[in-house]
């Protein structure tokens, strides 16, 4: 099955009060950072073998926040974050359709 390559390719990527990603097919989506920083699918949140989560959510700042973030080849981002996590890499693929965000229309 082919995949719709425009799906999981950003437009742009970029930050204010969260994370936005506006897609090459149009769409919009942005998501909370601390959303995405208990969702981190890294080997020091998630158990490698298992897939189960490590990290417990409560121990998450609510208050959360990017440092800095860079393009990881053409398939991910990597974010560094205000509690000193770094080691997370977010690929396109699973932000598109994985993690959660809230969605806006097609413009």
């Amino acid at each position: 099955m082919a995949t719709n390559w425009n799906r999981t390719v950003p437009q742009d990527v970029y930050f204010d009060d969260k994370m936005h990603i506006v897609w090459k097919d149009g769409t919009h989506m942005s998501y909370t950072f601390w959303d995405l920083r208990v969702s981190c699918p890294c080997a020091s949140c998630v158990d490698e073998v298992s897939g189960e989560k490590i990290l417990d959510p409560a121990s998450v700042d609510k208050e959360i926040h990017p440092l800095a973030s860079a393009y990881v080849g053409n398939y991910a981002l990597e974010i560094r974050w205000s509690d000193g996590h770094d080691t997370g890499i977010y690929t396109f693929a699973k932000l598109r359709d994985e993690f959660p965000s809230e969605t806006f229309p097609v413009s």
